[in-house]
């Protein structure tokens, strides 16, 4: 457990080190797009790893496997880590202000339109179920727009 709690540890200090102390001056150049492209699919990969990985820890913990979910765990902050790192060198985040502007364009433009594009393929597939899923999570993602969008005035006021 003490191992486990060391590497814990590690990844925390890792996304520290991605979040500030390690990441790109302003004096450097921003990465071009092809590297920006690059940084945006390990970004992804990392993100869905550590995801994956938690559910994974939480389904062994339920099962009783304490040592496996300990692992899968300990793995899952290490990715976040590497995602950490990813973030930083691609220039993710920016002020509060840009921050909640790219997330309500994200939610509009990115992740709205994928459920309704999503929920039609699903419906024209006969997968009404899925598709029924989809078009409830496209709700929710213009709720998010929503938020976004009144997070953002209120921070420019």
């Amino acid at each position: 457990m003490r191992q486990f709690k060391t590497l814990v540890l590690f990844a925390g200090i890792t996304g520290a080190w991605a979040l500030g102390y390690g990441s790109a001056s302003a004096q450097e150049q921003p990465p071009g797009p092809e590297a920006r492209e690059a940084l945006k699919t390990a970004m992804l990969g990392e993100a869905l790893a550590s995801a994956k990985y938690k559910l994974f820890a939480e389904h062994a913990r339920r099962a009783g496997n304490n040592e496996l979910a300990d692992i899968m765990a300990k793995t899952a902050n290490l990715e976040y880590g590497h995602f950490l790192r990813w973030a930083a060198l691609y220039r993710l985040v920016g002020t509060d202000v840009q921050n909640v502007r790219r997330a309500a364009q994200d939610e509009a433009d990115e992740d709205a339109k994928l459920y309704e594009r999503l929920a039609s393929e699903a419906e024209a597939r006969g997968e009404k179920t899925l598709a029924e899923h989809f078009n409830e999570v496209k709700v929710q993602e213009e709720k998010h727009h929503n938020e976004f969008e009144n997070a953002g005035e209120k921070a420019l006021k």
